[in-house]
């Protein structure tokens, strides 16, 4: 790069951006062991249950790993404990190891959960917790559907039982973890008799500022270049509190931690940590075609998105049906280092062909052959990943 503090033109912010997160696949992450090293570079994939053609978590891993199935995620959570269900961001994913290190977010967190009990007339969640500690000794992992302590009420928002409120606010403070899942059901078990040994005897922070500062640089590495401007991406405890946030980047920049860059036209500093400096320089001449997540690490921060490559993309599964611009489950087409389109899938149906809904091009993008051959390639990528038959033709 020469001078770290140079401004970069906007194609240098994208191409660093494509390069970083392997959406070009220079980096040949592959299997089980690409989904670790994808997981060691940014920490965090967000969670999100919903599966149309896959949860969010899969459509983030199977655009950068090749090879990629669901099972290998299921594999690393709940059987190896290589990764672990956890709030971050938003609820997401993260290394095992980290688990420690995540204490004082729990420790926030579980204020939040207070807060939210109290508001709910659920406080009494906090008087059955060692209830549900002796259930978890008798009976072992147990899924909120396995007890039933406490009121029963009908509700749209929250649990609908007291104990399920108590197995969350135990999750919450790290007392318990999600073991297993079934569906979309957490099977809960003490951290300890789940969780490897060796990543529990990681040890915290000696202090908030130690933390801060992991913290803060961590939230970068999520996303690989990001600036510090209230949106998405600083989304979560601490990061939010801008001033807070603003101290510990430049103590950071102080310390040769990250490196604080400037884009062409775009008045907030952006900034990336120093190790990583070396995938500006990174590229990979032949295009690729990727389909995004919707809560994709690259998205996070959607108006630096929309700044950076002229792509605007809002995730309308909660909008009313009448106030939707695209679809229910519209996911954004990558190629090379353009949003050339969107597309929405049907719901994945096994033995059934994938079935493109709609497909909208971005405004002004030349259509050439190279493309057209990129997309169906990827669309049968795609498929493979679902495991289901490709499209007979290209559907748009």
């Amino acid at each position: 790069m020469g001078d770290l503090k140079q401004m970069i033109s906007r194609k240098q912010a994208r191409q660093f951006l494509i390069n970083y997160h392997n959406l070009n696949d220079s980096q040949g992450y592959v299997g089980m062991a690409g989904i670790v090293a994808y997981f060691k570079q940014v920490g965090s994939i967000q969670y999100d249950p919903l599966n149309v053609v896959g949860r969010n978590a899969d459509l983030v891993l199977q655009s950068r790993v090749k090879d990629y199935k669901p099972e290998m995620l299921q594999e690393l959570l709940y059987t190896q404990h290589k990764l672990v269900d956890g709030f971050d961001k938003e609820m997401c994913i993260y290394l095992a190891e980290d688990f420690n290190r995540f204490n004082r977010v729990r420790i926030a967190q579980s204020e939040s959960t207070k807060n939210t009990l109290n508001y709910r007339n659920q406080l009494g969640a906090l008087d059955i917790l060692d209830e549900i500690r002796e259930c978890i000794i008798t009976k072992g992992r147990i899924g909120s559907k396995d007890i039933s302590i406490g009121e029963n009420r009908e509700s749209r928002w929250g649990h609908k039982k007291l104990s399920s409120a108590a197995l969350d606010y135990l999750y919450n403070i790290g007392e318990l973890c999600v073991a297993d899942k079934i569906g979309t059901q957490k099977i809960y078990d003490f951290t300890a008799h789940v969780l490897n040994e060796k990543d529990l005897q990681i040890e915290d922070f000696k202090n908030e500022e130690e933390f801060l500062e992991w913290y803060v640089k961590r939230r970068v590495c999520s996303v690989g270049l990001l600036w510090d401007k209230r949106g998405g991406a600083w989304q979560g405890q601490f990061l939010s509190e801008k001033k807070l946030r603003e101290r510990i980047l430049q103590e950071l920049v102080e310390k040769g931690e990250i490196v604080q860059l400037s884009v062409e036209d775009i008045k907030e500093p952006f900034y990336v940590a120093k190790d990583h400096i070396r995938f500006f320089d990174a590229d990979d001449s032949k295009c690729k075609v990727k389909f995004l997540a919707p809560l994709d690490n690259l998205l996070w921060d959607r108006e630096m998105i929309s700044q950076l490559f002229d792509f605007d993309y809002r995730w309308e599964v909660y909008t009313p049906i009448e106030k939707r611009k695209y679809g229910y489950y519209v996911l954004p087409v990558l190629y090379g280092d353009r949003m050339i389109a969107r597309f929405e899938p049907e719901k994945v149906r096994r033995n059934t062909p994938l079935t493109i809904k709609n497909w909208w091009w971005e405004s002004g993008v030349t259509i050439t052959s190279e493309m057209l051959e990129a997309i169906d390639s990827s669309i049968k990528e795609f498929a493979n990943y679902l495991e289901v038959p490709a499209p007979v033709s290209l559907p748009i």
